[in-house]
């Protein structure tokens, strides 16, 4: 079998059968002419054959010759170098004052949100942003384009992302997102938002190379608060490494909170709990020890950032009036559960111990 005649089949199925009855189709005719043109009529039929096999061919080559398959990878190297940089320099970022202020102010939050460590001078108040956890986060899809975010700092991703920006979503689970050569298209249209008519603006770069499904974790982040003429990443993100939504701001001496107040007597053990993480993440760690019972290391301290993110996966059991018992519950088979208990001492602080 020849080359041709196997793409052929591989195209079309094994034509032998149909190329049996047409020659004998046509050897049948061929029989009530004269003998005279005995020698012609074989030739046109098989020209006729010979001529759709050509067509076939041509559309066959046509199509195995289309713009598929392997191309020139995105190399991801200097610009992640370049970014980085920037970072380290303070570059990478400007934060816009009015827009933050156009956030509310909150008095109280909900057990759900926290304040980030980073304090902030707008108006000549100190404020901090405040940001939302997710409930559901490996269930659905909790974020929507134009959200704003934190991150976890990833520099081990295709592209960087940092725990000091603020991140938009632009693209979530189940969207195809395209990007070469700068240009941004999600689900086959070009994005048509406020953020990128500023990265016009702003004359900023997107570096990045994606051509993806977006998975039922994933989110595409940009920068939000581009400095002008850099290079920004479009970074595909898994859901846990997203700490949450930027909602609202507490200000300093108003806003009563956990995060801004300390190791005081007054909150819930869960509280105590999340303050305790909180602290080992975006602290120096003196509050997490002066919120353990023991110095004994915390079990699963590879997942801190994660029962941070996932309060509320949570209950919060009493097993005695000083003793509760903190357990992560997923749902899903095969997932297992963590088990914390926190100790309340004679300050009525709750404090974690083995």
């Amino acid at each position: 079998m020849t080359n041709f005649k196997r793409k052929l089949d591989d195209m079309m199925g094994d034509t032998s059968r149909q190329e049996a009855r047409i020659k004998q189709h046509v050897t049948a005719r061929l029989a009530e002419r004269s003998k005279k043109r005995n020698w012609q009529m074989p030739a046109v039929a098989v020209s006729f054959v010979l001529l759709a096999i050509f067509f076939i061919s041509s559309t066959m080559n046509n199509q195995l010759s289309a713009d598929e398959g392997r191309g020139i990878p995105y190399d991801p190297l200097d610009d992640l170098a370049e970014i980085a940089t920037l970072q380290q320099k303070g570059e990478l970022s400007v934060l816009d004052e009015k827009q933050l202020l156009t956030l509310p102010v909150l008095n109280n939050l909900t057990p759900l949100q926290y304040v980030d460590a980073e304090p902030l001078q707008l108006a000549g108040e100190m404020y901090h942003t405040v940001i939302e956890r997710k409930a559901g986060l490996f269930d659905e899809v909790v974020y929507a384009p134009g959200d704003v975010v934190r991150t976890m700092t990833n520099t081990s991703s295709h592209l960087p992302i940092y725990d000091k920006a603020y991140y938009e979503v632009v693209a979530i689970p189940g969207d195809r997102v395209v990007l070469q050569n700068g240009e941004l298209k999600v689900n086959g249209k070009p994005v048509k938002s406020a953020l990128l008519e500023l990265y016009e603006a702003n004359g900023n770069e997107i570096a990045g190379g994606y051509d993806q499904l977006l998975n039922a974790r994933e989110y595409l982040l940009l920068n939000h608060f581009p400095a002008k003429g850099t290079l920004q990443a479009a970074t595909i993100t898994a859901v846990h490494k997203i700490y949450g939504e930027v909602v609202a701001l507490a200000k300093e001496g108003a806003t009563q909170s956990i995060y801004l107040d300390g190791v005081r007597a007054g909150y819930a053990p869960e509280h105590y709990f999340d303050l305790y993480l909180y602290d080992q993440i975006f602290g120096a760690g003196e509050l997490a020890r002066e919120l353990s019972v023991n110095a004994g290391p915390f079990p699963n301290s590879n997942r801190i950032s994660e029962l941070f993110l996932e309060a509320a996966y949570r209950t919060v059991t009493p097993l005695s009036e000083d003793k509760v018992e903190i357990r992560y519950s997923y749902g899903r088979a095969g997932v297992g559960e963590y088990v914390f208990y926190m100790y309340k001492n004679s300050q009525d602080i709750w404090r974690w111990g083995n």
